[in-house]
């Protein structure tokens, strides 16, 4: 079998699990890297989809998607399948490293793109009111956000200081980030760290973390996704060890009760996060976070 007949094998072992691409991602696989991508029943803008190919010796892969919280799907080629040639191996190294520089390139440009209208649409913002429907519903200080066109806006920050990216929350409580913008990495404050702060909380959602900061008053980082959560805190472990960290969690158990094959991204998420930099772990029990 050639390196398309394995692609088109796991396509198709992709499709009979229910995870089926409306774009195509054929060459993208081919990369070897962890892609991204829509799925039936995805929203405009939405990447739910997920995947990554080897295609070594053996080829192998795992999928999912996150909308219907699949967890990881795996499959593998049949052992009675022929091994990849050392010749379809180095071709594929070829364009795999080729592909890798390109994805790269315009990974980087659509990470500057996204900050300069970032910083744009900051710097024209309104001061965020407090009649906003999100903030008067989740009971947030509107004083650090901005707002535009009816959105709020929460900045989204580097190590360094840097706006690169913007979280809009509409007035239902839909939130977006700017298209194509960076946000591995990024966070907020709700209340300063300073070199002074010997206590830190970090959460998911910026509602929490403003739930937090008014029943507390300690300072909190808000990692914006699951996903984000343990980049976050491994970050600031790295930068700030002299901090004590809480890891405030999202629990979300409702989504877990849907089935065998639904998982509580927000509580497996926090839950590694606090296990890597030796912090506390907290949930919520109230229905205020998000």
């Amino acid at each position: 079998m050639s390196a398309a007949d394995y692609i088109n094998e796991f396509l198709a072992f992709m499709e009979a699990n229910n995870v089926r691409p409306i774009e195509p991602i054929s060459q993208r696989l081919a990369s070897g890297s962890l892609i991204r991508f829509r799925c039936d029943g995805d929203g405009k803008g939405r990447q739910n989809g997920w995947a990554i190919l080897y295609l070594d010796e053996r080829p192998a892969g795992a999928f999912g998607n996150y909308k219907a919280n699949t967890g990881t799907l795996k499959w593998k080629s049949g052992s009675d399948r022929p091994i990849l040639t050392q010749a379809e191996r180095d071709a594929l190294n070829r364009e795999w490293r080729a592909a890798a520089d390109r994805r790269q390139a315009e990974r980087e440009n659509n990470d500057r793109q996204a900050a300069i209208a970032a910083g744009d649409i900051w710097q024209r913002a309104a001061p965020a009111g407090a009649d906003h429907p999100y903030v008067t519903r989740k009971m947030i200080d509107p004083s650090p956000l901005r707002m535009a066109n009816g959105e709020l806006l929460v900045p989204m920050y580097a190590q360094d200081g840097f706006l690169w990216n913007l979280q809009r929350i509409k007035g239902d409580g839909e939130k977006r980030f700017l298209k194509g913008g960076r946000v591995d990495d990024l966070f907020t404050f709700v209340g300063d760290v300073t070199p002074h702060t010997t206590e830190a909380v970090i959460v998911e959602g910026y509602a929490t973390g403003d739930s937090v900061h008014q029943a507390t008053g300690l300072s909190v980082i808000v990692a914006f996704t699951a996903k984000n959560m343990i980049r976050v805190a491994r970050l600031f472990h790295q930068h700030r060890p002299d901090i004590a960290y809480t890891i405030f969690g999202d629990d979300d158990r409702a989504t877990a009760l849907k089935g065998p094959h639904f998982k509580n991204p927000g509580r497996e998420a926090a839950t590694a996060a606090a296990n890597e930099i030796g912090a506390r772990l907290v949930f919520p029990i109230g229905e205020r976070a998000a």
